[in-house]
């Protein structure tokens, strides 16, 4: 598998986002942060806003990456980060600030070494999507063992202790970069 086997793009229907789903669901159950259930899928609410931009990368025919995004103003804040977050991030979309919201990441458990290069290759679109909107911060809630993974390879910074989110069976710390 090599970066000219990548097929990006965004969910365009009701398969689309039912396969995302169940990619996501295989991630999230295999690191711990879902419990299993009927269905084996895992989409929410956030999923259907019109302001949600759900992508996923594949490689030979296969899901190995998704991202939700979301761009939060004024008129458009809701997100599920917002949701758990508000009482930080409300006050910055206040200020007037637009910002990006990358949820619901998931990498292909299975790659091995290639899996921080699919990583990558996926937050790519959070920058991307930032640009055409002229966002001028990001956030994201990640798992406290991922806090420095964020640091390290994009600039973010902790802005909160862990909390609950999204149904998820750990908490998630919010972090956030200037864009």
């Amino acid at each position: 598998m090599s970066a000219k086997t990548f097929d990006i793009g965004r969910a365009e229907n009701q398969d689309d986002l039912n396969a995302i789903g169940a990619f996501r669901y295989r991630c999230y159950l295999s690191e711990g942060m879902i419990a299993p259930h009927d269905g084996a899928c895992f989409l929410d609410e956030y999923d259907d806003l019109a302001t949600s931009q759900v992508f996923r990368v594949r490689s030979q025919d296969s899901i190995v990456g998704t991202i939700r995004l979301h761009v939060l103003t004024k008129e458009h804040p809701k997100s599920a980060t917002m949701s758990a977050f508000s009482d930080i991030l409300m006050p910055k979309i206040d200020a007037g600030m637009t910002m990006i919201d990358g949820a619901r990441f998931a990498v292909e458990p299975g790659l091995g070494a290639l899996r921080l290069s699919i990583a990558r290759q996926t937050l790519r679109l959070y920058a991307t999507v930032g640009k055409e909107h002229a966002v001028n911060y990001g956030v994201a809630a990640v798992a406290d063992d991922r806090v420095e993974f964020y640091r390290r390879l994009y600039g973010f910074d902790q802005l909160s202790d862990p909390r609950r989110y999204g149904g998820l069976n750990k908490k998630l710390v919010l972090m956030g970069v200037d864009l």
